[in-house]
């Protein structure tokens, strides 16, 4: 058994709480937690005494002591791209939190520090790791629907985490981008107590992929606000004799099939005259398969990334703090495992830096397109874009520093409420 990597913790909030440390135990073999680092004195040191390591307000104290190989960032998208790029700068590998950064040039420079300094940085994006994507996937190895070459997503996602998605179920970067935008008012509403909304902003993404793949990816609001279809929506993935169907009920997993028109259905009008469930397993609130029985054998996905069941490991869905989504720390897992492995040379990632900037490239290039009514942009993008100087200026607004000035940065507390 190789080493565990020395990690530090950079951050300590919500997320840090509630999703990551419930998993620390089951993935001892992995990383080894020696600091916790979080300019919020209080809640560093609540972190730091239940994990019995030692608590740091400067990430340059952390660094200049010289105990950690490796960080996991759970922290601010807002200050992703200065902390990431001054621990590459002092070799420090890092796994951030997904979304990546606020911005196409900050995502670039991020990948561009990490290579200089021979230093693994990587997304832990977790979307494509959910049962659907994985079994989807196994399925689509098969060919048993034909050639897939569009996708059509309502409601689910859009953004960094479908971007990912897509990418990862192609295994291709796109090659360009048309979005359209439409802004409806509401009446007034609160998706959170701190967050306050007079309007509703939909979304219709065109991603086009090699090959003369697409994706179609629309949504307003994803949380089911206002009476709209709720998580994980409708989910059609497309290919020349069949699809696979995923639509809501009532938890976050949804329902799933395989839907085949035979020979004779082809002939005769050609709806889809098998249908084969899709079937995911779980045992003590962690995922542990799934699985689909095809004409031709059994299609699985086997989850590797098995979490403790205790009471304090069930992950609810935010809109109802009640449906376990028995599935969600084996994604976070999955990312954690899949970085350690790749320091240690053991693996190459399955999502790997130049991933999630093309993931973040496509974010940029859908603002891109609705900025200017719906042009196509094409990628990879090698110039400045409108869209990048906005969210800077927005940034500078927002937190009261130059959110490319990495000094300014890692001296900086961003709060969340």
């Amino acid at each position: 058994m190789l080493e565990a990597l020395n990690v530090a913790i950079i951050g300590s909030g919500n997320r840090t709480k509630k999703v990551y440390y419930p998993l620390f135990k089951s993935l001892k073999d992995y990383i080894n937690i020696v600091a916790v680092c979080d300019p919020n004195e209080k809640s560093c040191k609540e972190l730091a005494e239940k994990l019995n390591v030692k608590p740091y307000v400067s990430i340059k104290n952390l660094v200049d002591d010289k105990i950690i190989n490796a960080a996991l960032l759970i922290c601010p998208i807002d200050i992703h791209y200065g902390l990431s790029c001054y621990l590459s700068e002092n070799k420090i590998h890092q796994l951030i939190e997904t979304s990546m950064c606020s911005t196409l040039e900050q995502s670039k420079l991020m990948v561009e520090k990490a290579k200089e300094n021979n230093t693994i940085m990587r997304i832990a994006e977790n979307f494509f790791r959910f049962p659907f994507d994985r079994i989807s996937k196994e399925i689509n190895k098969t060919k048993f629907i034909g050639d897939v070459k569009r996708i059509v997503c309502y409601h689910d996602h859009t953004g960094y985490h479908n971007n990912s998605r897509w990418i990862k179920f192609y295994d291709e970067h796109p090659v360009s981008v048309q979005c359209i935008e439409h802004i409806m008012e509401t009446m007034p509403f609160n998706s959170m107590p701190h967050r306050h909304h007079t309007n509703e902003i939909f979304t219709s993404r065109f991603i086009k992929f090699p090959e003369n793949r697409i994706v179609i990816d629309q949504a307003a609001n994803i949380k089911g606000m206002l009476g709209r279809l709720g998580r994980p929506g409708i989910t059609s993935i497309e290919g020349s004799r069949g699809s696979i169907s995923r639509w809501t009920t009532k938890n976050w997993f949804g329902d799933a099939e395989v839907r085949f028109c035979s020979d004779d259905a082809l002939k005769n009008g050609a709806i889809a005259d098998e249908i084969y469930p899709i079937v995911n397993d779980a045992v003590n609130n962690c995922w542990t398969k799934s699985y689909v029985d095809l004409p031709n054998g059994r299609v699985e996905f086997i989850n590797e990334h098995i979490h403790e069941g205790e009471e304090d490991v069930k992950y609810t869905s935010p809109g109802t703090k009640k449906i376990i989504r028995d599935y969600y720390g084996s994604a976070v897992m999955s990312a954690i495992v899949d970085f350690v492995k790749t320091v240690r040379n053991e693996i190459s990632s399955e999502y790997d830096d130049n991933d999630a900037m093309m993931a973040m490239m496509t974010e940029c290039a859908a603002k891109e397109s609705s900025m200017q009514d719906g042009k196509t942009i094409n990628l990879p993008i090698n110039y400045e874009i409108e869209s990048d100087k906005l969210i800077i200026d927005e940034l500078i607004k927002k937190n009261g520093i130059n959110p490319m000035d990495i000094e300014q940065i890692i001296e900086h507390t961003i709060d969340r409420p």
